[in-house]
């Protein structure tokens, strides 16, 4: 993304009033997204939502699920300019993330390390497993400061 452009965004955590809009826009672009009011998460607006992503809050770490970006604006840098203006909420707690095999190479330009399943907590493990034997095709991953600082 032109990074002159990047002023046109902003980017903010929703919240009670935002919820509405934020369940109708994972409702159009990624139902099975579903948005939870306990777990933060994360905006970028032009004057609407473009892109979103959820940190669901576990025992010992939190996982970054569900970011989706509407299709228009796909393709633009913005799923990296959100996860970039957030980084202090992914450094918060120990965040983890299930990519899909496709995405792997934007969550590493991004700050995320490849791990091994055997890497991840047993409370993750449990559920890593779970998603994969259903069929999908997810690479464990967990975000660093020090891959982060790497790639800006």
């Amino acid at each position: 993304m032109d990074a002159l452009n990047s002023h046109l965004y902003t980017v903010e955590q929703s919240s009670r009033l935002l919820f509405p809009l934020t369940k109708k826009f994972y409702q159009a672009y990624y139902p099975a997204g579903k948005p939870n009011k306990a777990d933060p998460i994360w905006l970028l607006k032009e004057n609407t939502i473009v892109c979103a992503y959820r940190l669901k809050q576990l025992s010992h770490c939190q996982l970054l699920t569900a970011m989706v970006t509407r299709p228009s604006h796909r393709k633009q840098g913005l799923g990296s300019l959100l996860l970039q203006q957030t980084q202090k909420a992914l450094l918060s707690r120990p965040t983890y993330c299930f990519a899909f095999e496709h995405l792997e190479p934007f969550y590493i330009a991004n700050g995320f390390l490849t791990l091994p399943k055997e890497a991840l907590p047993d409370e993750l493990l449990e559920r890593f497993i779970r998603y994969t034997l259903s069929g999908k095709k997810l690479v464990p991953m967990r975000f660093t400061q020090s891959t982060y600082l790497k790639s800006t």
